[in-house]
């Protein structure tokens, strides 16, 4: 008791807070070692449960249906996703290298188990129509989020650029790579990607050179 009241004053969880968390993130990488193994059809409660090797029952106390679950792990992606852009893009250095060096970073991020499963969610909004009902919020988040971060990305890289172009440059970048990974998941030719991401990357490079700012330095 004295134990509950010490955690409590100092703002700590107690150990059924942490049990919980930890279940629930074990189920979170089940679910996406599911989607990236057997894909979205395949990935149900019942799988990931074993994947995670909980009970069902503790799955379903936290996530009472497939969808539940489904939506959570697609912002669990998308966390996993833009902390990886956005530690790697702070080993580069700022400014127009950075900038460019953003389209090999995206693609990076693209191959990591969460993207991968974060696809597989997206395609599967066409197939399913709960799922496609109840994921407008998600997608309205998601877009909202990348207009914002484009236009601030291209400030803080020295450009100056109004914010729907920055916005839709991004936009440009993101639709390829996306659809490079997909058809990379459905061949297994990622090795072939090569001469894609390059010219990415010369795109973005005229981009930046045609909207950098009269002070900033080439």
């Amino acid at each position: 008791m004295a134990g509950d009241v010490k955690r409590a004053r100092r703002g700590v969880r107690g150990p059924n807070a942490e049990r919980r968390q930890s279940t629930h993130d074990k189920i979170l990488a089940a679910a996406v070692r599911c989607l990236n193994d057997v894909g979205y059809a395949q990935t149900s409660t019942v799988r990931v449960a074993a994947e995670a090797d909980v009970a069902r029952g503790s799955l379903l106390h936290q996530f009472p249906t497939r969808i539940d679950l489904i939506l959570v792990v697609a912002d669990h992606a998308l966390n996993a996703q833009r902390s990886f852009i956005r530690d790697e893009l702070a080993k580069l250095p700022a400014g127009r290298e950075r900038y460019i060096g953003s389209v090999d970073v995206t693609w990076q991020a693209f191959q990591q188990p969460e993207s991968r499963a974060l696809l597989e969610i997206i395609i599967a909004t066409r197939h399913d129509p709960e799922l496609e009902a109840r994921s407008p919020d998600f997608a309205q988040r998601f877009e909202a989020g990348r207009s914002r971060s484009a236009h601030r990305f291209a400030e803080a890289s020295g450009l100056s650029v109004d914010p729907d172009e920055a916005a839709a440059e991004r936009r440009l970048i993101l639709v390829a790579l996306r659809g490079l990974a997909v058809e990379t998941m459905l061949n297994g030719l990622e090795a072939d990607a090569g001469d894609v991401i390059a010219l990415l990357r010369r795109t973005r490079a005229l981009f930046y050179d045609s909207h950098r700012a009269a002070d900033e330095p080439r």
